[in-house]
């Protein structure tokens, strides 16, 4: 039996086809043009530098970061003669972009002004500690405006408190004339409500300022 006549290879011995008249063979796979090497594929250089364009000006520690397409880092700004309240320290968090920063600072600062309406001029602290213990490892820039209005806020509670005692006891020693004097217990808050707006104005420039007056217990 001859390898044509083989009943389980109905091709066997017959010739290969030959191509019609006029026409071109398919061309081996390696004439199609170069291709793509250790498995990458196409344009993945280009999705490399698009995500990298993507996350500019990020950086794993929260450092002064590099520029990227919503302009400078503020972190990256120069600091005002003088200037005080600023963490120096390492920080272990994921960066945020420079728009992040900007805005997450200026609502740092108005949080408080948002306190002090809801909380009858008591809570101008709980907006600014949310987002301090939120950023305080991923943004220097977040960390000293919302530690900035944290302090305000510190202070303003212990001078509404000192004034409210001082002004208690001078009602009494003055058999009740001294009550006229209550309403300077709110004078701190609504110091702080004016330095945390220009704070806030101040923040979404991505500039560096602080408080005229302020203690700074926390960084």
């Amino acid at each position: 039996m001859s390898q044509s006549e083989h009943p389980h290879d109905p091709f066997g011995g017959r010739p290969a086809a030959e191509p019609a008249p006029g026409s071109s063979p398919i061309p081996p796979p390696s004439a199609a043009g170069p291709q793509p090497q250790g498995g990458q594929q196409p344009f993945a250089g280009q999705q490399q530098y698009a995500n990298q364009q993507q996350h500019a000006g990020q950086q794993p520690y929260g450092g002064a970061q590099q520029p990227g397409a919503d302009g400078p880092h503020p972190s990256s700004a120069p600091l005002p003669p003088g200037f005080k309240g600023l963490y120096e320290g390492p920080l272990s968090g994921q960066g945020v972009s420079a728009s992040d920063s900007r805005m997450w600072a200026m609502f740092a600062q108005l949080s408080a002004v948002i306190g002090y309406v809801v909380g009858a001029g008591f809570l101008g602290w709980l907006g600014p500690l949310i987002i301090f213990l939120m950023y305080k490892d991923r943004d220097r820039y977040v960390r000293y405006n919302a530690a900035e209005s944290l302090n305000a806020a510190i202070a303003t509670v212990i001078a509404e408190i000192a004034l409210l005692i001082v002004i208690s006891i001078l009602a009494v020693v003055t058999f009740g004339i001294g009550s006229l004097l209550y309403p300077l217990v709110w004078v701190p808050a609504v110091l702080h409500v004016i330095f945390a707006i220009i704070g806030a104005v101040k923040a979404n420039q991505g500039v560096w300022w602080n408080y005229p007056l302020n203690i700074r217990l926390v960084k």
